[in-house]
């Protein structure tokens, strides 16, 4: 069987799994549910009923959108799931949109992959600041 992709919340018993797989630090259901909820695009994989892969994006649909929350399991890494979830995040929205994230330092390569760039001059406020 293949992998399925989906678009919309999921499961936040299953993320709290597959984060737990993909090294993410532990979150509450609630926090969970409210990752999922708050997001405006979700794109989940699949493999039967196991959540394989997530990606999720905030945006105001018109200038920005922010991508979070990017993780694949070990097992279906390097085979084009995250690069499919990525695309079916991005593919359909508007193209003035920018798109930004933060990547681990290990995933860098990926993002250039599919077209991001470093952003030097991007700043934040908060949590581990």
């Amino acid at each position: 069987m293949g992998i399925e992709y989906r678009e919309g919340v999921v499961d936040v018993e299953k993320l709290a799994a597959l984060r737990a797989r993909c090294d993410f630090s532990p979150r509450t259901l609630d926090e969970l549910r409210q990752h999922v909820e708050g997001a405006r695009w979700v794109v989940s994989a699949w493999d039967g009923d196991e959540l394989v892969g997530l990606a999720r994006a905030l945006s105001d649909g018109a200038s920005t959108a922010y991508v979070s929350s990017v993780m694949v399991d070990v097992r279906w890494r390097r085979r084009g799931v995250g690069r499919e979830i990525m695309r079916r995040l991005m593919t359909g929205r508007s193209p003035r949109l920018r798109w930004v994230l933060h990547a681990r330092d290990t995933a860098r390569d990926f993002y250039r992959a599919l077209g991001f760039v470093d952003a030097p001059s991007m700043m934040w406020c908060g949590r581990d600041t």
